[in-house]
């Protein structure tokens, strides 16, 4: 896996949408880097969206040393990382986002394994930093 320099404003965007599509539940999934920009959402089989937690079955996933974390959505007005949130993050990966209602570019919030929150840019498409 590369450095993280930033996120994909594509990625976030598909994240919100996805949240918006399994609302009231949860979504979850995991991610992937090229050249250092988060900018794919995984999704593994058998993946089950629930309206308290999502339940993501990491065995699924195959080998990918550009696998970069996950990202999962809250049904309410919060991005804040629970405690079962930071125990997850642990073992998926460095760099986990939680996205919230209203699922737009600005309800989401990116956190470091340890459960910390942590600054990316979002970036267009040509590496420039979007301003949102």
């Amino acid at each position: 896996m590369n450095r993280i320099r930033g996120v994909s404003i594509d990625f976030i965007d598909s994240l919100n949408e996805s949240a918006k599509s399994t609302y009231p539940d949860e979504f979850i999934c995991l991610h992937r880097e090229h050249d250092g920009v988060i900018d794919e959402l995984v999704m593994l089989p058998g993946t089950i969206f629930g309206d308290s937690h999502s339940v993501i079955f990491d065995w699924m996933d195959p080998v990918d040393f550009h696998r970069s974390g996950s990202a999962h959505s809250h049904p309410g007005y919060s991005n804040e990382a629970s405690d079962d949130d930071k125990d997850v993050f642990g073992s998926m990966g460095g760099i986990h986002f939680i996205t919230c209602q209203p699922y737009d570019r600005h309800s989401w919030r990116a956190y470091n394994s340890a459960g910390e929150p942590i600054h990316l840019d979002m970036l267009y498409a040509d590496g420039t930093v979007a301003d949102v």
